[in-house]
């Protein structure tokens, strides 16, 4: 009988941490892609104040663990730069500044891997949105909220988490009207602006939240198998 594969990789932090990775071969083949539906599916719309909206209309809060930071990381930077090349004391203040970026990537991480790992559980399929991110970080002014949420690494949490589980992964054009459509009937609202987080439909008058309504819409083109992509 042949032996499972094995790797090992070894990292170490720029504060000095080591760690080894070991993969291993355990010869189980991937679960099959289990049946899902409208009522097994759900949308996410992810953003900046909350981090990620769901179909069924739960907001989840952005922690923003950069902004939380930033004004330390300030100072510590500062200190840095003040510090003599090549003395102790500006390795000193350079493992300092190494250390809040671990813990802001770390705190990040744990938040994405818990919120991935829950949505994975309780749903056969996830619908998301194609994210243009390297665009988006072209504006300034949302480039550090954007680079905070790291709406990148969390998807990539979801893929593989879904893969191993046997659900499935949605996704609909980054060009898909999902704000602007009304859930409901399916109105068009050409003049839905970005300032606008509530907006009611002038054909149905149903009353929408923008980011849930774009979630719902989200599931629906995802569900409609002339919108899928890459499945």
């Amino acid at each position: 009988m042949k032996e499972p594969g094995k790797t090992a990789t070894v990292s170490v932090t720029s504060t000095g941490k080591f760690f080894i990775s070991i993969l291993i071969d355990d010869g189980q083949e991937q679960p099959p892609a289990q049946c899902f539906d409208v009522n097994t599916t759900v949308g996410v719309d992810v953003g900046i104040k909350d981090f990620a909206i769901l179909s069924n209309g739960e907001k989840i809060e952005n922690p923003r663990y950069l902004k939380q930071s930033i004004l330390r990381m300030k100072v510590l930077q500062k200190r840095l730069s003040r510090k003599q090349k090549g003395s102790n004391n500006r390795n000193k203040a350079k493992n300092a500044v190494a250390k809040i970026h671990e813990k802001i990537h770390n705190q990040r991480s744990d938040f994405q891997h818990k919120l991935s790992f829950r949505l994975v559980c309780e749903n056969q399929a996830i619908a998301l949105e194609t994210l243009n991110v390297e665009g988006m970080l072209k504006n300034h002014k949302l480039a550090q909220h954007i680079a905070d949420a790291s709406w990148s690494s969390f998807v990539t949490q979801l893929e593989y988490k879904a893969q191993k589980q046997g659900k499935t992964i949605l996704r609909i054009g980054q060009f898909e009207p999902s704000t602007k459509i009304c859930s409901e009937c399916g109105y068009y609202n050409r003049d839905l602006t970005l300032s606008d987080r509530d907006w009611i439909c002038l054909d149905c008058g149903i009353h929408h939240d923008r980011d849930i309504n774009a979630a719902i819409n989200i599931r629906k083109f995802a569900l409609d198998r002339q919108n899928l992509i890459g499945i």
